[in-house]
């Protein structure tokens, strides 16, 4: 594995509110390598969109806040950087495609147009050789037609398509970190097989570092080589993608891939579920934050909030009592 591109420490982002101060990212770790894909998973509200809009300061501030921690970039801590330093990074060096194209889009503006925003404020390209790069990444991603298809404006497109002019824009100044936050979420089998296909293609053909952010295990089983469970804010457990599916030592990792798993064909099966629900995340509360939901926890989980360290085969586990490796997910 290279050195890391990105690396997050430490980071601490919390939503002030009338209702309160909610922690939504809680002293999150982790690091992101050139040509690698490290999938960010969890269930909705542990912090995971944060965490990646954090990346480029893309939150409001207020009402969010950053309390701690460092985002490296090529050694450039993003959260001490002035707006200039960060102009220069977002959408040049690191660019996102955010979950939603049709909210990301202006509809009052061509596609064209939209993708060609980019190169105009990172380059010093003409305009007839911006239309000529933006035709280049239309035909990149997918698109039939690219010197027509340009003039298109988003209502005229589908859901797959728009994917993928977001997936252009992001790439038009070639960053070296793509953020990708549940890029697949509306679009149909068929279409998200081929977004994950077209991202991982062009990851490795641009040496990309791709930061995908996703509560899609199925994804993450797709494309990833990396694999980092967020829960209430926290990462629980990171590990290789393979060791992660074969033997999950988190009690919360074991959970979320017990509930996936199902019968032969033909067969009625249960489905596993993780009983109770998320902590109030007003309440910052010493201990494990999953231990009200864990079979597995001790008298140790309500005092000692447990740090991540290194298990056998390079993983990191955030438990007390880890699930013996020999468990497996066997129902």
């Amino acid at each position: 594995m290279s050195e890391p591109i990105l690396q997050i420490r430490g980071l601490r982002v919390s939503f002030r509110t009338d209702a309160g101060v909610f922690p939504a990212v809680d002293g999150v770790d982790l690091e992101l390598c050139r040509g690698e894909t490290l999938c960010v998973v969890g269930e909705s509200g542990c912090g995971k969109s944060v965490m990646a809009l954090s990346v480029l300061r893309l939150l409001p501030e207020p009402p969010a806040e950053v309390e701690a921690g460092e985002i490296l970039f090529q050694g450039q801590d993003l959260l001490a950087a002035s707006p200039k330093e960060l102009q220069a990074v977002r959408g040049n060096q690191i660019s996102m495609i955010f979950q939603e194209p049709m909210t990301s889009l202006n509809p009052v503006f061509n596609i064209g147009n939209q993708i060609g925003e980019a190169l105009k404020v990172h380059t010093d390209l003409s305009r007839r050789q911006r239309r000529d790069r933006v035709v280049e990444l239309l035909d990149l991603v997918g698109i039939d037609s690219p010197g027509l298809r340009l003039r298109d404006y988003p209502h005229q497109l589908s859901g797959g398509m728009r994917q993928r002019v977001m997936i252009a824009m992001a790439l038009s100044c070639s960053p070296d970190v793509l953020i990708a936050d549940e890029p697949t979420t509306a679009l149909d089998v068929t279409i998200q097989a081929q977004i994950l296909e077209l991202i991982e293609e062009l990851k490795q053909r641009m040496r990309l570092g791709v930061l995908l952010i996703t509560h899609d295990l199925g994804v993450v089983a797709e494309v990833a080589q990396r694999v980092a469970v967020l829960y209430a804010g926290r990462v629980v457990e990171t590990a290789g993608v393979r060791e992660i599916f074969a033997a999950p030592r988190h009690p919360y990792t074991y959970g979320l891939l017990r509930s996936m798993t199902g019968g032969e064909v033909g067969q009625r099966q249960r489905l596993h579920t993780i009983p109770g629900v998320v902590p109030d995340l007003a309440e910052r509360r010493g201990g494990c934050h999953f231990r009200d939901r864990c079979s597995r926890a001790l008298e140790l989980c309500g005092r000692v909030d447990p740090e991540l360290a290194p298990l056998a085969g390079g993983r990191l586990t955030a438990c007390h009592n880890p699930v013996p490796a020999a468990a497996g997910i066997a129902s």
